[in-house]
């Protein structure tokens, strides 16, 4: 959790450092009709469950593994571009959590997700193509599938997980139309009753934090005829509109 803070603080100076020049720079989507302010998305990546140490059992040795996750899901930008935060998204993902612990044998287990997650984010903007973003969200997940070696279950898992999360990212708008969102998010808050309010996932006789990297694919839609609103012609411009180009 130290190491976690120690990165926010660092986050956190740099955006102040960018801010100062936010006004110089072209802004990152026209919020002027050019584009729908809704689409979708896509977000694979990795997980890995990083072992934090007990000092009750000197004896066990815990570690994590790398899984793997998918996401897709549907983004809205906020009326304006938002205030403090720009944007939300919203998706549906399939997670794998990875792990394994030695006491006298070695048990691995291979947990298996279905997730909803949903986030606000703030964008903080650096150049013209290059963004910090700061995310706050929840996720709901359930362990539809687990795996283990030994034939010995984790004794204290549970099939739903409900956390709230935090996400940072670094933005790369490619193209005029296209983000790329390299992300790492990690819980903060357990609200499922069995971890007691805790940020780490309670496995076997350890506790490991889960962390979840992803790549974000965010696409921009130009809106089609239909999209467009009537415009309204007072009769001396509908006169004149006749004349030129329905004649």
């Amino acid at each position: 959790m130290n190491r976690l803070l120690f990165l926010v603080l660092i986050f956190c100076s740099l955006i102040s450092s960018g801010q100062m020049y936010k006004r110089k720079k072209m802004p990152l989507v026209d919020l002027n009709g050019s584009f729908k302010m809704k689409h979708f998305y896509i977000s694979p990546g990795l997980t890995f469950m990083n072992p934090n140490f007990i000092k009750k059992r000197i004896d066990t040795m815990a570690r994590g593994r790398i899984g793997i996750n998918m996401q897709v899901g549907m983004y809205k930008i906020f009326k304006g571009g938002g205030n403090i935060f720009n944007y939300a998204d919203y998706g549906i993902g399939y997670k794998k959590y990875s792990g394994s612990e030695f006491i006298n044998i070695k048990n691995i287990f291979k947990q298996h997700y279905i997730s909803l997650d949903y986030n606000i984010n703030s964008i903080y903007q650096l150049t013209s193509k290059n963004f910090f973003q700061s995310s706050i969200g929840a996720n709901l997940d359930w362990k539809f599938a687990e795996k283990q070696k030994e034939n010995i279950l984790p004794n204290n898992t549970n099939s739903v997980l409900l956390s709230i999360h935090l996400k940072f990212g670094f933005g790369i708008k490619y193209q005029n139309r296209l983000f790329i969102i390299p992300t790492i998010e990690t819980p903060i808050l357990n609200l499922t009753k069995w971890e007691n309010g805790k940020s780490t996932y309670g496995i076997f006789n350890s506790r490991y934090r889960p962390f979840v990297i992803c790549l974000k694919f965010l696409w921009l839609k130009r809106p089609s005829k239909r999209d467009c609103p009537p415009v309204k012609l007072n009769s001396e411009d509908k006169a004149r509109y006749q004349n030129n180009y329905m004649q």
